[in-house]
């Protein structure tokens, strides 16, 4: 247990300051575009009974990257009273490799921009909440045999959870304003609809898909109507410090560690065979596997003296084994069926739905798919993957059919699920349907 968790959030204001003018090569930038930022800035901003249409009050998550930079700059010259908030949520003192994730880079860079700007900065330290919210869960769930993604997680108890009640328990702010590319529409009643960045190739509703409905009316994306290259471009024509800063990548409290060597401080490596999904034997001359929550469906195996690589097609947890097969594209990576439970929705109700698209990860494009009750058809599970509930915990889940076979279908994965653009949420994947090498060859 990370000796952090005994302390509550604490704020310390890191900097407050005047407003500096902006360098020079914004004046020479395309007036247009970023005229043309600003005009879209404004439509994400809500029009709030009891609060000033023009001047709200925003305090936006500033990570110290261009995104959340160009977002506070924007909404700044839309008019909005903003403070800027940057969270700790990773104490790397408590590890051997002493990593901080990079914080005190981003707080540097942070601090930079916040003065840059013109606007104050306060720091919060979440790592009690990080911890118990997002890190436990993650551990337990990889030693069950499980591929979980924590930004989820992340977003629904961190940032729009404990960062969003302290925003506008303690700080006083009317909206939690963040970098993300993805888009909130309010409508005319009071629910909200969480929509698809313009962007396609950055849109993170995938990332947002389990934030309530709630939280969502008190947030704000100002990036939602921008490209990516749009912000880029912003940031180095306004002379901001973080214009060539390379996005984040990965899961934060890994840094550069190689993720078998960080998974290994909280979960026993146990070695086991790997096992070659056509003969169902072990890999002839390969080495054993280096413990389970080291490897995830679809990665490359990395076993040597095969004409095509190794690729890992799933974990057997009881046998302690990691199927593989020869190829990227080898039908034992295919799936068109999977049982999903942890339902999570941001209307907060379960959707009259049955044909929707779906991303079974981020990267992957969105797919037609049909959701329907698990108990109403019967369900031949993949030999490959183990499921890390019980089957009564199954008893009221879905079930997802793909359209098309679905590559790298893993379980503790988010099957998000989207009615064109708008994301309803979804649920995890527990158990993966029998593969197309199965259906075809066992």
């Amino acid at each position: 247990m990370l000796a952090s968790t005994a302390r509550i959030a604490r704020t310390v204001t890191v900097a407050r300051v005047g407003c500096v003018p902006l360098a020079s090569t914004a004046r020479a930038a395309s007036t247009a575009l970023l005229d043309s930022i600003v005009e879209r800035v404004e439509r994400s901003l809500p029009t709030r009974a009891g609060a000033s249409a023009t001047s709200p009050s925003v305090v936006v998550g500033l990570s110290g990257g261009v995104d959340s930079a160009i977002a506070a700059w924007a909404l700044k010259r839309c008019g909005a009273d903003v403070t800027a908030a940057t969270t700790k949520n990773w104490d790397g003192l408590n590890e051997d490799a002493n990593e901080d994730c990079g914080y005190r880079d981003d707080l540097r860079s942070a601090t930079e921009i916040a003065r840059k700007i013109g606007i104050p900065l306060t720091e919060i330290d979440f790592t009690r909440e990080y911890w118990n919210d997002v890190f436990e869960p993650y551990v337990k769930a990889f030693a069950s045999g499980a591929t979980p993604n924590p930004d989820l997680e992340c977003n629904r108890s961190v940032k729009f959870g404990a960062l969003l009640r302290h925003v506008t328990d303690v700080m006083g702010g009317d909206l939690l304003a963040t970098g993300h590319y993805a888009r909130i529409d309010r409508g005319v009643g009071e629910r909200v609809r969480l929509l698809r960045g313009v962007d396609e190739t950055k849109d993170q509703s995938y990332f947002l898909a389990s934030v309530s409905g709630d939280a969502l009316s008190k947030a704000c994306f100002p990036l939602g109507e921008m490209l990516k290259s749009e912000t880029r471009e912003a940031a180095r024509a306004l002379g901001l410090p973080c214009a060539e800063r390379r996005s984040s990548a990965g899961i934060c409290f890994i840094g550069r560690r190689p993720f078998g060597d960080f998974i290994g401080e909280y979960i026993v490596p146990r070695e086991g065979a790997f096992v070659d999904a056509e003969t169902s034997r072990p890999v002839p001359g390969a080495p054993p596997h280096k413990g389970l929550a080291s490897y995830t469906v679809g990665q490359r195996a990395k076993i040597g003296g095969a004409a095509k690589p190794w690729f890992v097609i799933g974990k057997n947890v009881e046998e302690n084994v990691v199927y593989v097969a020869n190829g990227a594209d080898h039908d034992a990576l295919f799936s068109t069926t999977a049982e999903l439970a942890d339902e999570f929705w941001i209307s907060g109700e379960r959707p009259e739905m049955n044909r929707l698209l779906a991303k079974a990860r981020y990267a992957s494009p969105l797919t037609p798919v049909t959701i329907a009750s698990a108990s109403s058809e019967s369900f031949t599970p993949s030999k490959f993957s183990s499921s890390y509930v019980s089957a009564s915990s199954l008893s009221e889940s879905l079930r997802a059919t793909f359209d098309a076979p679905e590559r790298a279908v893993t379980p503790g994965q988010a099957l998000v699920l989207y009615d064109g653009d708008v994301c309803l949420g979804g649920a995890v994947i527990h158990r993966v349907g029998a593969t197309k090498f199965e259906k075809l060859y066992i």
